[in-house]
């Protein structure tokens, strides 16, 4: 929560020609109704079930229709057993946007709408919890700075395909 994902994969999809995609959308429009709503409701671990499908989903048609997009996954999805083995198998590169506690902390007592969100001691510990699978990342990347920096860097990571200028068609590089 607050690690600019939204932002930060927006501008990265932008710089790369890909399509953006949020995962908690997709887990909105299959629901038909707000995420916080749906916990409400529902509970997370009902929650977590639409979001691993969801994920699979979305992995499925970016890998059918060969379109090759950015996806941006709830700050939980990453912590659920089974979530980092199964993103490493689809060969999927997955980048840690890492910010400090306090960092994040501030910028989600401004949102509204998370439903994991309820007081600073809460989020430390949930911030805490979920260490341990982001270090599971295979890039770590500081987020607590300007998005455009932030999107500098992953780019810098040299993992994604470089688009020909003179054609529609992605180029893939020899990584070294």
């Amino acid at each position: 929560m607050g690690s600019g994902k939204t932002t930060i994969g927006t501008q990265l999809a932008r710089q790369l020609a890909w399509r953006f995609v949020d995962l908690d959308d997709l887990i909105e429009a299959a629901s038909g109704t707000r995420i916080a709503d749906f916990f409400e409701r529902h509970g997370e671990p009902s929650f977590r079930l639409l979001e691993a499908a969801q994920l699979r989903a979305a992995l499925g048609r970016a890998f059918e229709h060969r379109e090759p997009a950015v996806l941006a996954l709830g700050g939980g999805t990453y912590a659920q057993h089974g979530a980092p083995e199964f993103l490493k198998t689809q060969n999927v590169p997955v980048i840690w946007l890492d910010s400090s506690v306090e960092t994040l902390l501030a910028r989600c007592m401004t949102m509204t709408g998370r439903p994991l969100f309820r007081d600073e001691t809460s989020f430390r510990a949930l911030h805490a919890q979920r260490i341990p699978s982001y270090q599971l990342a295979d890039f770590r990347v500081d987020s607590g700075r300007d998005p455009a920096l932030v999107v500098s860097d992953i780019l810098r990571l040299g993992i994604f395909p470089k688009t020909d200028p003179n054609s529609h068609l992605l180029v893939q590089e020899p990584r070294s």
